[in-house]
């Protein structure tokens, strides 16, 4: 009896149902474990709600979006060294959520998310479990940096993402990853050398069609340049933050302790391993995808370098090393499988899983530590911080003594100072700008700052022929802290300036009271 021609297709459907079944649960699979691993790590980074904020640094984060909102224009109307990005993402939480440093911590902790959702997105390729792995390990070694939303990780969460969008070429997904990376250009220009490094493997593959289309994702760069002017654009982008602050603010390179300097060479071995092992998969199998898009990464990555090197301290570092170090059980899995296309056994993944983390814990046990830390505090709630409060506002210190001083300070402000009045903030020897309290014009939106130096950086605010001078003396009310005046670091920042914004505080401030590293001014009238 002849055979049924009706039986080789229903063979073909059962298979495609299976097939089918299998992308499922392999889908399935993967938002388990991205998820379990997310909501662990999110465990780990809620005690840094509670923590002390920087004065400057994550002042300028509270201060600069609302001056947004009133409508002023980044580098027109205040200097900032980053691109505007990160405050339009601020600008906007706040319209919706209010301004406060909560709202400013929530959107750092969404960027923290973005970034380990691309870190997996891009490693899940090689299986769930060194997608879970990688994400988990990039998510510890992300712990120390707390929550500040600083304009870097918004950067680092666009490339990532621009990268993972990046792994299968379609004209949206193309548009979609040069919009990304244009933003990641946004939020930080210095991401440049990394940005155009990651996208060159996968470019190299694509048509012509798809490159147009996603160069023209960049455009939104030209928008700002536009708005602000270009030499504003360029003086503070590139003239005062790479060429006059910058030896300011550089660190000796060996000056950093000997954990710092081992885990720097373990991220210039990792780029190293990455790239090898993401150029033989290419080179073996470049139609997969697979190998191009871990070379891209490991170029990423690689680019970042600079960060770190400019400045080598525990934050600076694992703001960069993250990505490579983590990125390093890929790219063992891949060597040790004969660089062949396909996922590696589950033995291979977790033995290059297990080696890695034990290789950080042998280099810098501190990170270790800070992270047992981090997870006992998430379920103890220890008090890290002492947050003073203005009306609707508030601000975590680290020391009770100056918490104490400073909310005396703004009680006294806040009562014998009158709404549209000038304030003006900075350290007490206004010859040396190398720090500022900035997060004080956040709890006083109530009067306007007085100058265009809303954080002081070295050799820029007291450069010669700045205009500081003439700011502080438009001022209604100084707050100078002398603490600031103790700032030793070997380089340039020792460098005093012009005495002139001394003399005129000297010549038109009376001195309303001290306290303790505070002094609060008055213009004589």
């Amino acid at each position: 009896m002849a055979p049924s021609p009706v039986a080789p297709l229903i063979g073909s459907l059962d298979q495609v149902a299976g097939n089918s079944r299998q992308v499922q649960r392999g889908r399935r699979s993967r938002i388990v474990a991205a998820s379990l691993v997310l909501l662990v790590l999110t465990v780990g980074f809620l005690p840094s709600l509670d923590q002390a904020g920087l004065p400057m640094d994550e002042g300028s984060l509270l201060v600069y979006p609302e001056l947004v909102l009133r409508g002023q224009i980044p580098y027109l109307d205040f200097e900032t060294f980053y691109g505007p990005a990160n405050l339009w993402v601020l600008s906007a939480a706040f319209s919706t959520f209010g301004a406060n440093i909560f709202v400013e911590r929530g959107v750092g902790l969404l960027y923290r998310v973005a970034v380990l959702l691309a870190i997996f997105g891009i490693a899940q390729r090689w299986g769930t479990i060194l997608g879970a792995g990688v994400m988990f390990i990039a998510g510890v070694l992300l712990l120390p940096l707390k929550l500040s939303s600083y304009a870097w990780m918004g950067a680092l969460a666009c490339g990532l993402t621009a990268l993972w969008l990046f792994c299968n070429e379609s004209r949206m997904r193309c548009f979609l990853a040069g919009l990304l990376a244009g933003f990641a250009l946004l939020f930080r220009p210095d991401l440049g050398p990394a940005v155009f490094l990651g996208a060159f493997p996968i470019c190299y593959g694509m048509s012509w069609r798809s490159r147009y289309i996603f160069f023209a994702g960049v455009l939104p760069f030209g928008l700002l340049t536009l708005l602000a002017g270009p030499s504003q654009v360029l003086n503070n982008l590139f003239l005062f933050p790479v060429i006059h602050s910058n030896p300011a603010r550089r660190l000796p390179l060996f000056s950093a302790g000997g954990s710092l300097v081992a885990l720097l060479f373990l991220h210039l071995l990792a780029c190293g391993v990455n790239l090898a092992a993401g150029f033989f998969a290419w080179r073996k199998d470049g139609s997969e995808g697979n190998g191009r898009l871990l070379t891209s990464t490991a170029l990423f990555s690689a680019g970042l370098t600079c960060q770190a090197t400019q400045r080598l301290d525990i934050i600076h570092f694992l703001s960069v090393g993250f990505l490579s170090i983590s990125l390093l059980p890929v790219s063992l899995a891949t060597l040790t499988n004969g660089c062949r296309a396909g996922q590696p056994a589950r033995s291979i993944s977790l033995l290059g899983i297990s080696s890695v983390i034990a290789v950080v814990a042998l280099t810098a046990p501190e990170i270790t530590i800070s992270m047992r830390k981090t997870f006992v505090a998430a379920f103890t709630s220890p008090q890290s911080a002492v947050f003073v409060n203005r009306q609707d506002r508030t601000f975590p210190f680290r020391s009770p003594q100056v918490a104490q001083a400073a909310g005396k300070m703004f009680e006294t402000l806040g009562r014998l100072s009158q709404p549209g009045e000038r304030l003006f903030v900075g350290p007490a020897d206004l010859r040396r700008t190398n720090y500022c309290d900035t997060f004080i014009y956040h709890l006083f939106p109530d009067l306007s700052p007085a100058t265009y130096f809303l954080e002081m950086n070295p050799l820029s605010a007291n450069r010669t022929g700045s205009r500081l001078a003439p700011d502080v003396r438009s001022a209604d009310w100084l707050v100078l802290n002398r603490e600031w005046d103790a700032w030793e670091e070997p380089n340039r920042s020792i460098e005093t300036g012009s005495d002139e914004p001394n003399a005129i505080v000297r010549t038109h401030f009376s001195l309303v009271d001290e306290f303790p590293p505070y002094l609060l001014l008055q213009r004589k009238y």
